[in-house]
């Protein structure tokens, strides 16, 4: 094996773990050539948004503001358009004449798509590059957004789930190309600082359509006025983007690459390359934090999708009045993700913040459906669950995996919550509807399960990183960092349990796919 495979497969810190392992050399060090940022070269034989990515870094800081406007502006259609239909469940199963578990069909038509499309669409992203992918998000979501308005005006369920399916396949890739743009336009802490400003207006976004598409409905005396005002946002962002290309025009001239340039393009080109082997490498650290975010973000999304009715079912609220209530689940992370994510780098605790999240959701379920407290206190304990836990997994991958790694990571654990989702979403429904009353018991039995495995798992990875991995995921990203360079660290070894973890990820994944065509074409 070459030394460069061995690198791609070292973690960040030793591991205690005694499986087979890889051969591994220790990388030398070498010496960066003086002055490169200055060295002009020709342009070499690379991809156009590899050396944009160089140069656009550099731009003048009005035009990287008129870039991340941009990029935020990209998703907020169809953040928005994500959350439309749950504010408005109960007025869409009587216009169109439809059971819980067909609702939950519906739901679950956008996620069905993005439990293969995160990885694929990253790779189209890659292969492509931003200005393709961020055309064909933005118009997916778009057109999908404007079938779905159409399918209210004329009643048609089909066309509802097949712009629903439509919007789910460029929603699944637009928060890669959200990505990927920032990345070339910002670098170092200013990255962080951005992303975390571009999750908090997706969750800005969910929050106010919960917040006003009823009173849209309402304004305009027609529940389907909701659902063209959602589709004309979603239009605003492919208009944006346009604006983007218009900008990228005006500011993208590459007459030559610098060396650290070429060098950089040369990493990137590296990491690309993938190969299944790797997969054999992935420690048992990760397949915990898929676990949980296969229980815990399926779930989050489930549970805003059914919210606002079981609190007008529940505790006898108006139609606004629910949606009002519910939005409040999403209110919390506007303010404290930012917060969270400069806590997780400088103090660590990512394992206590999963399993933080998962206790939140289990008190908030306790609360709605125990209870008689104020239902807003229940969303306010659940937002809590929904600011935790994205934090706490989401930082915690590149951690425990090396660069090589990361991308099919993060892509595999997009999926997981998206297995959730579509199967939760189904499974929900159809306990709603065998309930006598057509309530929300048993739904509520369902989410205290998952959030207690959710804790389970949890805890489990607590004392796993602990014993196997010297407490990483509790560490600050500045001594994680500090161990990977001090440590004489042992790489990933290669683990036949990863063909157990594997199957299991595959056959919940064909489970998803399975269901959601038996109630497409079965339920009733």
């Amino acid at each position: 094996m070459s030394r460069l495979d061995s690198q791609e497969t070292t973690p960040l810190l030793a591991s205690r773990e005694q499986d087979e392992t890889l051969p591994y050399t220790a990388p030398r060090a070498t010496r960066q050539p003086s002055g490169c940022c200055a060295v002009k070269a020709r342009r070499p034989s690379t991809s156009t948004d590899d050396l944009d990515a160089c140069y656009l870094a550099d731009q003048r800081w009005e035009y990287k503001t008129i870039a991340l406007c941009c990029a935020l502006l990209l998703a907020v259609g169809s953040h928005f358009a994500g959350h439309t239909l749950g504010a408005l469940k109960n007025t869409v199963k009587q216009e169109f004449g439809i059971s819980n578990s067909q609702y939950g069909v519906i739901q679950s038509s956008v996620a069905i798509v993005n439990t293969v499309l995160p990885v694929l669409g990253g790779i189209f992203v890659d292969a492509f590059g931003t200005l393709p992918g961020s055309i064909l998000t933005t118009f997916l979501i778009a057109f999908g957004n404007i079938l779905v308005a159409l399918s209210t005006s004329y009643r048609n369920l089909p066309m509802m789930i097949c712009g629903r399916v439509l919007y789910g396949i460029g929603s699944g890739t637009v928060v890669i190309v959200q990505e990927t743009i920032l990345s070339q336009w910002f670098r170092g802490r200013s990255f962080a600082a951005v992303v975390s400003l571009m999750l908090t207006v997706s969750r800005l976004s969910s929050f106010m359509a919960q917040a006003t598409v009823v009173p849209i409905a309402d304004s305009f005396g027609f529940y389907g006025s909701a659902f063209y005002f959602s589709a004309a946002l979603c239009t605003f962002s492919f208009v944006v983007n346009l604006a983007y290309i218009g900008l990228l025009r005006q500011v993208v001239d590459v007459p030559g690459a610098s060396v650290a340039c070429r060098k950089q393009v040369e990493v990137i080109k590296r990491k690309k390359s993938f190969r299944w082997s790797k997969l054999l490498f992935l420690p048992h650290s990760y397949w915990l934090i898929a676990a949980m975010e296969f229980l815990l973000g399926g779930a989050w999304g489930c549970f805003l999708h059914i919210n606002s009715e079981l609190v007008k079912l529940r505790f006898n609220y108006s139609n606004a009045n629910a949606a009002a209530t519910a939005s409040v689940a999403q209110i919390l992370p506007v303010i404290l993700m930012p917060l969270l994510g400069v806590c997780a780098d400088r103090y660590g605790k990512r394992t206590w913040m999963m399993i933080g999240s998962g206790v939140a959701m289990l008190l908030s379920m306790l609360m709605l459906g125990y209870t008689y407290l104020p239902p807003m206190l229940g969303m306010l304990v659940f937002s809590v669950s929904l600011s935790l836990g994205p934090v706490g997994l989401v930082s915690s991958v590149p951690v425990i995996l090396p660069m090589s790694l990361i991308g099919t990571g993060m892509g595999a654990i997009k999926v997981a919550t998206n297995i959730g989702a579509v199967m939760f979403d189904i499974f929900a429904g159809v306990l709603q509807d065998r309930d006598a009353q057509k309530g929300y018991d048993g739904v509520i039995v369902f989410f205290i399960v998952l959030s207690l495995l959710a804790v389970a798992c949890g805890v489990v990875l607590w004392a796993l990183d602990r014993r196997l991995y010297h407490g990483i995921l509790d560490r600050s990203s500045r001594d994680a960092h500090r161990e990977t360079k001090l440590a004489n660290a042992i790489p990933l070894k290669q683990s036949r349990s990863n063909w157990v973890y594997g199957g299991i990820y595959v056959s919940l994944m064909v489970l998803s796919w399975a269901l959601f065509f038996h109630f497409v074409l079965f339920a009733s």
